[in-house]
């Protein structure tokens, strides 16, 4: 390999989809070019939005051949890794926490690699130290969220704190169907669900899944209507627009799982989740009115059906929610890694990190030995010797 250049990208125009794809690994649909590109394209991401792309590149000739999809952030908003504790922090001792540096899949919670090098790791060191170079000057420090355990133990030899968090996922045990699903949770809950789904079906609402070219602009909007109303009932703002579920729709046809929800002939509420590859990814939800158990129905006990149907490994339905536990998803670890610039900002953190990870190892044994879930594995906290 010749001598490789890198650059600071502001934006993905002019880089090649195929270059950049051949970076991604299997089962990651939110570092694909054709997902980035969207949320750039529709102003979710870009200079007018929180997430300003400063990625950067490293080029044999002009062949990208490795990136950091790294993003200038004036907030935390959209993160799912919280660190506003940590930025209040900074501001009582008089310092300037944001502009930060996050590097993640803007507004999705979901593991996968964070620097993208199609598997040749040997120009990341070199990589993430010009990410520094670049903008250690202009912010506080930079923070991969969501990445594999094997960058962040990397990341941990080059001077980042290792953190620990956790949501829940369900595993794929080999299931034949749902039933052989539900036979595999301990009794009590296994009646919950059949209850569930009971109360749901009572409703009699239409309910179907879509995929691929099933899925209409008109399937779209009634899904974007759906998501619009979630954050309305939450008193919050919607990260993505109209536009961008439209395009989503065009650059990643093959990507979208749709589960909606018709009664007579209107569509009343429905879920959006992302397949790549055997991994299975839920992301938003909504629904005009209340239902009782709608919620349970659309965003895990269909998807969990597809799932099993397409022999899915593993399904990830979001950040946070104990009710995931409760209904057979296994606790699992999730890593991030952070850099601190400011000496004192970083030790403070530090010890902080160090307390949270045992903390969060100790709730991972726990959810473990008490899962619903009858051959559930132990959890091994290898995280917390870093």
């Amino acid at each position: 390999m010749a001598k490789l250049t890198f650059k600071r990208l502001t934006s993905l125009s002019g880089i090649s989809p195929t270059e950049w794809n051949a970076l991604v690994e299997a089962g990651n649909p939110f570092m694909r070019y054709e997902f980035l590109a969207a949320l750039e394209e529709t102003g979710c991401t870009g200079k007018r939005s929180g997430w300003q792309p400063a990625f950067t590149a490293a080029f044999d000739g002009d062949k990208l051949v490795a990136v950091i999809p790294a993003y200038l952030r004036a907030d935390s908003y959209g993160e799912y890794i919280f660190d506003w504790a940590w930025a209040n922090a900074y501001e009582q001792a008089g310092l300037r926490y944001y502009p930060k540096v996050t590097v993640a899949a803007p507004f999705t919670p979901a593991t996968g690699r964070r620097i993208l090098s199609g598997g040749d790791d040997t120009c990341v060191r070199e990589l993430v130290q010009n990410l520094e170079a670049a903008v250690h000057t202009g912010s506080s420090g930079i923070h991969f969220l969501c990445l594999t355990r094997a960058e962040q133990k990397l990341l941990s030899e080059l001077g980042y704190l290792p953190r620990l968090t956790h949501q829940y996922h369900w595993l794929n045990r080999g299931f034949e169907n749902f039933d052989d699903y539900l036979s595999r949770l301990r009794a009590h809950r296994r009646k919950e669900i059949r209850r569930e789904r009971k109360k749901c079906a009572e409703l009699g609402l239409d309910i179907v899944t879509l995929t691929g070219k099933e899925i209409t602009e008109e399937h779209m909007r009634a899904m974007y209507t759906f998501y619009i109303q979630t954050y309305s009932r939450k008193w919050g703002s919607p990260y993505l627009n109209l536009e961008c579920f439209l395009l989503l729709r065009q650059r990643m046809p093959g990507t979208l799982v749709l589960v909606l929800a018709r009664e007579g002939g209107t569509w009343v509420a429905g879920s959006i989740a992302f397949r790549r590859d055997d991994k299975l990814f839920g992301r938003y939800w909504g629904a005009a009115a209340h239902y009782p158990y709608l919620h349970f129905e659309l965003c895990f006990y269909r998807l969990i059906d597809f799932a099993i149907r397409e022999k899915i490994s593993l399904f990830e339905a979001g950040a946070q929610g104990e009710h995931k536990f409760q209904r057979g998803f296994t606790a699992m670890p999730v890593y991030s890694s952070h850099k601190l610039f400011h000496p004192q900002g970083a030790e403070a953190i530090s010890a902080f990190l160090t307390r949270e990870r045992k903390a969060t190892a100790r709730a991972l044994r726990a959810y473990r030995a008490t899962s619903p879930n009858k051959d559930e594995p132990a959890y091994l906290p290898e995280a917390e010797s870093d």
